[in-house]
């Protein structure tokens, strides 16, 4: 019978203890695992924002040359 209750609550059992005001259980990496998530998400952001600004400095380049053949 307790294999079948584990089954119809998933992986729910886990978070019972925490609903119902037990603690929390603590990841010792937690902290380094965050730091590192902060760090790509920095990292990507920033790859991001330097291909935005060659795309835009691109289109410039092309804005200017159409400008160029107008005069």
């Amino acid at each position: 019978m307790d294999f079948v209750m584990k089954q119809a609550l998933g992986g729910a059992t886990k978070d019972m203890g925490k609903m119902l005001g037990g603690e929390e259980e603590k990841d010792p990496d937690a902290q380094k695992k965050e730091e590192e998530r902060q760090e790509a998400l920095r990292q990507q952001e920033e790859e991001r924002k330097a291909k935005h600004a060659r795309m835009e400095a691109e289109r410039e380049k092309v804005r200017q040359q159409i400008r160029d053949k107008a005069r």
